[in-house]
């Protein structure tokens, strides 16, 4: 089956155009229109899918061989019955030819056999003739082995009855010499065979108790290893007193066990026994290990490679976490910045603050997805930087996977960032990465100056590494209270430096 879309302005040029690429004989399998959200994203007007076998695809190709593109336009506009009846007439006249060349040629039987059958068998009776006719052969054949049959039957019947009971006895005395000769010593055999089982059965005893006293033995060493393997694994060298307090101390600060070990065991193997006592050089290297594993990154609308080219930046997380305040900063960084909003509650407000007009900022409000992306491609026709503050709710992960998805169909940089507030639990951010960490393209974090466990942001960026940190929301002005992030912010905050 070939299958293939369509798109075009009107129904007419589709299904024309369905009838010169693929044939009368295709069928339509699915209609789209431009009504919709996925109309927002179409090109054309109607978008058909249609299919055609692979058989009546091959005899329309061998037919388009022949047609010049003239022809081809002449030829297909005429009607569906009259291109299927030229299209069927023109392969069929081919098969025909090809099945009336293919046979078997001179290997067929039929008609050899047929002309030489005649020949065989007037030359068989001609040889037959010359001798005496068959039926008088074989009637005095047979009359010859009935009569040679009788006789025979007469001598054996003789014979038997004569010697029937002088072999009789013989055979039965020659059975009883036998019997006795063979049965005496068959019956010495099994009294020796007792008499040798008594004799061993008594040794076997006595060694089967042998065996199973030492597999008890055996078994009770085995559990005695098992016990002594166990004490020793659980047998550990006292720690370092630097290794000791650094360990208590990522403890108290709520680090996750597995680095924790992963540090210390890179110690034990770049260290000295003289620096694993000191403190101050096992928190320098622990640092250090810290600082590599916090990934931060630049946004995509500051590289200097999209200065020319408009960025479409998407802020996505669930309610409660200070989006509408962390964007609104992170548009004030750029000049001609429009903001593009999902109206997510009917108690939505749509009039703009007092940081929006005093930075020039335009806001858009849009109930459907259709109409974000028209008022994303109007702001970035008239070269502007778009920052969608896109509240998903109760919203289901496929719903908001189709709507990342058709933006990056349509618009070539988009960057998704998912919003955090460091106010809510390690847990509960947790679940929101988890939920959007394959649709996103990095992370922004608000209340930082309110943060009191700076250790869950640490693990998050462990955990998801892939993610990195964009922004730090750090208080309520606009744009003063925003920085980028930094691995050495989050450090500050867990040792409060």
């Amino acid at each position: 089956m070939y299958v293939r879309k369509f798109e075009a302005d009107s129904l007419e040029e589709a299904l024309s155009d369905i009838k010169r690429e693929l044939g009368p004989d295709a069928i339509i399998l699915k209609t789209t229109s431009s009504k919709g959200l996925k109309g927002a994203f179409m090109k054309k007007r109607i978008e058909i899918t249609a299919a055609i076998s692979e058989k009546s695809y091959s005899k329309k190709a061998k037919v388009d061989t022949i047609l010049d593109p003239e022809q081809k336009d002449k030829f297909y506009s005429n009607k569906s019955s009259y291109i299927s009846n030229m299209i069927d007439n023109a392969t069929g006249d081919r098969k025909a030819k090809a099945t009336a060349a293919s046979g078997y040629g001179k290997v067929a039987l039929n008609k050899p056999v047929a002309t030489s059958a005649p020949e065989m068998t007037s030359s068989l009776d001609h040889f037959l003739s010359e001798d005496t006719p068959t039926k008088n052969s074989v009637k005095s054949f047979d009359d010859f082995l009935s009569e040679r049959d009788g006789a025979l039957d007469e001598e054996i019947k003789i014979d038997y009855s004569s010697n029937y009971e002088q072999t009789h006895a013989q055979d039965m005395e020659e059975e009883e010499d036998d019997f006795e000769e063979i049965y005496q010593p068959q019956q010495q055999s099994q009294t020796q065979n007792r008499a040798e089982t008594r004799i061993v059965s008594t040794p076997d005893r006595t060694y089967d108790a042998q065996i199973e006293a030492q597999k008890s033995k055996i078994d009770e060493l085995e559990k005695k290893l098992f016990e002594l393997t166990r004490n020793v694994q659980s047998f550990n060298k006292p720690e370092a007193l630097g290794i000791q307090e650094l360990m208590s101390s990522l403890r108290s600060l709520d680090i996750e066990d597995t680095f924790i070990q992963k540090v210390v065991r890179k110690a034990h193997f770049e260290l000295s026994a003289t620096d694993k006592e000191d403190a101050d050089v096992v928190f320098d290297f622990a640092l250090r290990e810290m600082l590599s594993e916090i990934n931060v990154q630049m946004p995509l609308f500051s590289s200097v490679d999209n200065a020319e080219k408009k960025v479409v930046t998407v802020v996505i997380s669930d309610v409660t976490s200070g989006q509408s305040t962390m964007l609104r900063k992170i548009a004030s960084l750029k000049k001609d910045s429009v903001i593009v909003r999902n109206k997510g509650s009917e108690e939505f407000k749509e009039g703009e603050t007092f940081s929006e007009k005093f930075f020039g900022i335009e806001t858009k409000v849009c109930k459907t997805i259709s109409e974000i992306v028209a008022a994303t491609r109007n702001s970035l026709e008239s070269k502007n930087n778009v920052f969608i503050d896109y509240k998903a709710g109760n919203q289901e992960v496929n719903e908001v996977k189709k709507f990342i998805d058709g933006l990056k169909r349509s618009f070539e940089n988009v960057e998704i960032l998912v919003c955090l507030s460091s106010i809510n639990s390690e847990l509960y951010n947790r679940k929101v990465l988890n939920r959007y960490s394959s649709l996103a393209n990095g992370m922004i974090v608000t209340h930082l100056d309110q943060c009191l466990n700076f250790g869950s942001l640490f693990n998050l960026a462990i955990d998801f590494n892939k993610l990195p940190y964009k922004f730090f929301g750090t208080g309520e002005v606009v744009p003063d209270d925003l920085e980028a992030a930094t691995a050495e912010r989050i450090l500050a905050g867990i040792f409060q430096l």
